[in-house]
């Protein structure tokens, strides 16, 4: 697969996504027909590559705040084999999310502290947790554990770069400035 350009330095999400994205079109046709181009506050993505039995997945991200909702759009190379025959699939969904529903939102900033004393940013993580129950363990009559979703996103110098850490600050503070 090709090496995508960086997404960073896009302003808006359709000219960062024709850089970045391997199915760009796709996910803008989805994406808009949920939200109006010019009310995203902020986005992100992200893309990785895990090798398969049948070869190199791609699996690509979208992450776009309007400033009362999440959305999240996300695609996966598949394969499914049925009766010998192996089929490859793209899945491709998109996910909204109230910003209501967000309940504790982190963002945590990582410097490396060099030998002059100066600080060089190094990760930005981005982690969101949500009312919305994803499963339960009762540990008593009583008792009962609840797990509720979250969301979690990094950036680092090698992943991503220091555009891509600080688009990842610009969102995580605008996911705050909108809750």
């Amino acid at each position: 697969m090709a090496v995508p350009q960086d997404w960073a330095p896009y302003t808006t999400l359709e000219d960062a996504a024709r850089v970045y994205l391997r199915d760009p079109e796709l996910a803008l046709d989805q994406l808009r027909s949920l939200v109006d181009f010019p009310a995203i506050k902020s986005f992100i993505m992200s893309r990785g590559e895990t090798e398969e039995s049948w070869g190199t997945a791609l699996w690509q991200e979208i992450v776009l705040t309007d400033g009362r909702r999440l959305i999240m759009w996300r695609a996966d190379d598949e394969s499914t084999s049925t009766e010998g025959y192996e089929r490859r699939t793209l899945d491709a969904s998109v996910r909204t999310i109230l910003l209501s529903t967000i309940t504790d939102h982190i963002l945590t900033t990582q410097f490396d502290v060099l030998d002059d004393g100066t600080r060089r940013l190094s990760e930005v993580r981005l982690r969101m947790y949500t009312q919305l129950i994803t499963r339960s363990h009762q540990k008593s009559a009583t008792d009962t554990d609840l797990f509720c979703e979250s969301f979690r996103y990094t950036k680092t110098v090698d992943n991503g770069g220091l555009a891509q850490m600080q688009r990842l600050l610009q969102f995580g503070r605008g996911l705050s400035h909108s809750m």
